[in-house]
């Protein structure tokens, strides 16, 4: 089955634009507590990393832990993560979704990097999945944290049914923080927009490296949930 590529509508896309501290506060005080004690792999998953990740280039302790998290495989929050961050619009916004903590520590983390970083980064992303078919000039967003690679060769594990050669602005190199150092990650936010400027198909080039190809250009971001746990969201 075709997943969509789209603008992600039910993505938990918070940004946290004029609410950082007040976030901040919550995770600290509440969210990360709470969420470690309800949710098994998180609790293992945060307190492995606890002993691995090391503050610097301007992050915190805990977000280099949640970044740790993020990339490590055992125990793998990855997945479950993702899922409700490219689904669990609606929760978010009703207070019952599982990973406030865990969004608002990456995606404080990325916002920080970034400020040392430079803009923009091309990255490289394969996957093994179909996608339906999308033409020039469409607007779309991941919806979700997105891993891509300054390394084109590191990308090559990971399918090559549909990829993408990436312009990002708002992705942040966490290499220095990741559990896996080797695949120079990229990590996307998932409220970075992307315009589509090319599309290449291996049936009409050959030596394409995946069996389609979408190069993005990022379009600057759109968070529809931004600040939504602080004033009301339509």
């Amino acid at each position: 089955m075709a997943l969509p590529l789209d603008m992600a509508l039910d993505s938990v896309d918070d940004s946290y634009d004029g609410c950082r501290e007040e976030m901040s506060k919550l995770v600290k005080n509440d969210y990360l507590n709470q969420e470690r004690k309800a949710n098994v792999h998180f609790k293992d998953g945060w307190k492995l990393a606890e002993k691995r990740a090391k503050a610097g280039n301007g992050l915190e302790k805990e977000q280099a832990v949640a970044l740790w998290v993020y990339t490590s495989s055992h125990p793998n929050v990855y997945t479950d993560f993702n899922r409700a961050v490219g689904h669990d619009k609606r929760s978010y916004k009703n207070g019952t979704f599982q990973y406030y903590s865990l969004h608002f520590l990456l995606t404080d983390a990325l916002q920080l990097l970034k400020k040392k970083q430079k803009s923009p980064m091309t990255t490289y992303r394969r996957t093994k999945d179909t996608y339906d078919r999308i033409k020039v000039g469409k607007t779309i967003r991941f919806g979700r944290f997105t891993s891509t690679s300054l390394d084109y060769n590191e990308t090559a594990s990971f399918g090559d049914k549909t990829c993408f050669e990436i312009g990002t602005q708002f992705g942040a190199d966490i290499t220095k923080f990741s559990a896996n150092k080797r695949e120079k990650e990229v990590l996307i936010p998932p409220y970075e927009k992307f315009k589509v400027t090319s599309v290449q198909m291996k049936k009409k080039k050959r030596n394409l490296w995946c069996d389609v190809v979408y190069t993005l250009k990022s379009d600057g971001t759109r968070s529809n949930l931004n600040c939504a746990l602080f004033h009301k969201v339509k």
